[in-house]
């Protein structure tokens, strides 16, 4: 395991109590803040974000704590770096009663061009459909609730001040130093709503000379409706899990993406298809791309599914030309700009694949976050045979609970793409741990210098991701989810090391895309952290389970009607076993 992945995954979180008031501190996140012993807000932290969106890392620098038996005071100084930027901030924690005030005050170290700094406010995602009331700056008040389906825009806008009520009691934030408003971060698969400044509506980027400042602060005040007393007790975890005869769903078909990498790939039964993104703008590199995901395919045992990159409706017949179409099964087109399939575009793929008697499917939609799909329902085109999106858990922190939490909002996106398509296949993917490309650039794509650093994660060939990658394809098991495609064949994005040694996430995929159609049984019971995926192969009962936890956990699994059998699943891991 590389130093860094060890420092990502193992780094406990320390806790930190005080009177009604629990939370966590994570690096320099305030996570899973409680009031008597509830769920309140997953998160308050400061961001510093360049003119790309792009998130400066942040570096704790020290933490410094006091306190009495009345207040709590704690200060976190914080050194935000990377793209040629430096900001410094002090984040202070102040716990008193039934208050909870966290300060931000932030200095630019040198000039640079900025979209975002300052707190945010991270909402939990069952507050979907609670109630809440905002407050903006001119005392005015507004009624409304978080969405149950993921907004497209934001849901709650010119914000001072909100308030809710949640298990009992009575909670109010007040914000201060700038106008706030709230997105859905579902959208991302963030397991979020975030309330954050400044809003949109303003012009960005904005230019940060050396030396300015930012000052915010947020108070979390709650007022309960029972006696300090009433006590919160957590449900205890199943002890025997039961995998239960009934069906839940079926085993989607899987694949990949083509890769740069020239390492000879082995064959992979079952695998659906190779994913190829051809820039129809540069004809001799789309040639080139084609041609090595032809080869990629063929050692793969698999066809390709090309999506056509274009600026202009005249690139698209070109790459027609180009395409072995006996070996292709599906073809999109997607805006170089916007990401989606324009209108202009659709009509020529549309019109190239009739001329050239193309018998598969033409897929409509995006080919950047579920994001992208949400905002633009016109680029899922009618005559359209399927429709795609692509995720990546690290739109915004790279913290691995970030990364873990992005797992069940996958489920909350295919449901709601499927909705927007009106039943239409859905092929998710490319599903990649870090983003393919800055679909929010305002400078363009990415520097081809630091293409791999910037798209490629170390965690990539670790067990944790092919735990991850279990929890994914259980989340998007859902009736009309078609296909999912995961990753790179091979490379530093890949299934597949560089120099030729497999993955534990090839392993899952591998056996999982020979089981294509099979089903999917039922679960009784929860341990949390725990996946497990029961599948009714010809051959027996296979139990695919991952442990998206820093502890190794040991549980007792058995089938409806027979004997249980221990389960022992190391840290971020997963295995198979048989279950008959």
């Amino acid at each position: 395991m590389l130093v860094e992945n060890e420092s990502r995954l193992l780094t406990p979180a320390q806790e930190i109590a005080h009177g009604p008031w629990r939370l966590q501190l994570r690096g320099d996140e305030l996570a899973e803040i409680e009031y008597r012993g509830r769920p309140v807000l997953r998160a308050i932290r400061a961001v510093v974000r360049d003119h790309d969106w792009r998130t400066l890392s942040p570096t704790v620098e020290s933490v410094t704590a006091s306190g009495e038996a009345a207040i709590l005071n704690m200060v976190l100084a914080i050194r935000f770096t990377g793209f040629g930027c430096e900001y410094t901030a002090e984040l202070a924690l102040q716990a008193s009663g039934n208050d909870l005030h966290v300060y931000f005050d932030g200095t630019a170290k040198q000039d640079f061009r900025s979209n975002r700094i300052g707190l945010v406010v991270l909402h939990r995602p069952d507050d979907a459909g609670r109630d809440v009331t905002i407050t903006s700056p001119e005392h005015a008040e507004t009624k409304g609730a978080f969405p149950p389906e993921i907004s497209p825009h934001q849901p709650f806008v010119d914000i001072a001040a909100m308030s809710w009520e949640r298990d009992g009691t009575a909670f109010r934030l007040d914000f201060s130093g700038d106008v706030f408003e709230t997105e859905d971060q579902r959208n991302w698969t963030d397991a979020s709503f975030k309330t954050y400044s400044p809003p949109l509506s303003r012009p960005f980027p904005v230019n940060i000379h050396v030396g300015h400042q930012i000052h915010q602060s947020v108070r979390l005040s709650a007022a309960p409706s029972a006696p300090l007393a009433t006590a919160f007790v957590r449900p205890p975890a199943t002890e025997v899990l039961t995998v239960r005869k009934d069906v839940r769903g079926s085993v989607p078909a899987l694949g990949t993406s083509a890769s740069q990498s020239a390492v000879k790939l082995p064959f992979l039964p079952g695998l659906e298809a190779l994913i190829v993104e051809v820039p129809g703008s540069v004809p001799a590199a789309a040639a080139a791309l084609l041609a090595h995901a032809s080869g990629q395919a063929a050692e793969l045992g698999t066809r390709l599914d090309v999506r056509i990159i274009a600026a202009a409706a005249a690139d698209i017949p070109p790459v027609m030309d180009l395409l072995p179409l006996g070996n292709v099964v599906r073809i999109g087109t997607f805006s170089s700009q916007g990401h989606v399939a324009e209108p202009e575009l659709w009509e020529q793929l549309r019109n190239e694949a009739k001329r050239l008697g193309f018998a598969g499917a033409l897929l409509s939609g995006a080919r950047a976050h579920f994001t992208e799909l949400n905002r633009r329902r016109d680029s899922i085109r009618a005559d359209a045979d399927a429709i795609t999106y692509s995720i990546t858990p690290q739109m915004h922190a790279t913290e691995v609970p970030h990364i873990v939490e992005s797992v069940p909002m996958q489920r909350q996106t295919a449901l709601n793409a499927l909705l927007l398509g009106s039943g239409k296949p859905l092929h998710v993917g490319p599903v990649t741990l870090k983003a393919r490309f800055n679909a929010v650039a305002t400078d363009g794509a990415y520097d081809p210098a630091t293409l791999d650093a910037m798209t490629s994660d170390p965690l990539q060939a670790e067990e944790f991701t092919a735990a991850w990658l279990l929890g994914s394809i259980y989340a998007l098991t859902v009736p009309g989810v078609e296909s999912i495609s995961y990753f790179e064949a091979s490379g530093p994005r890949g299934l597949i090391r560089a120099e030729g040694s497999l993955t534990p996430s090839f392993e899952i995929m591998a056996k999982l895309a020979t089981l294509r159609g099979a089903d999917v049984l039922h679960v009784d019971g929860a341990v949390p952290g725990l996946v497990l995926y029961p599948v009714a192969s010809r051959t027996g009962m296979l139990l695919f389970a991952a442990n998206l936890t820093a502890d190794a956990l040991k549980t007792a699994v058995k089938l409806e009607g027979g004997y249980a059998r221990i389960l022992d699943i190391p840290a971020w891991s997963a295995i198979i076993r048989p279950l008959s």
